[in-house]
């Protein structure tokens, strides 16, 4: 194989796994669905569930909110 495609098939390599990186991180809407899906009896403004460490702190609040009034079954 030559110098010039050796580097070729390297830097291919290295697009790829780049590109499967970032595909393979969710988005913000992904990762509140997936929130709001792990939301339980026991979680509160302090004890949130893993999913939701990365969801802000007043839309974790409506979250919890919501899952009250679904609870209540008041949604």
């Amino acid at each position: 194989m030559t110098m010039r495609i050796r580097i070729g098939v390297v830097v291919l390599a290295l697009v790829m796994l780049f590109a499967a990186f970032v595909t393979s991180i969710p988005s913000q809407a992904e990762t509140e669905a997936a929130c709001r899906r792990s939301l339980d009896n026991t979680s509160t403004a302090e004890n949130r569930p893993d999913v939701c460490q990365d969801v802000d702190a007043e839309t974790y609040r409506t979250f919890l909110l919501m899952y009250a009034l679904r609870a209540q079954g008041l949604d």
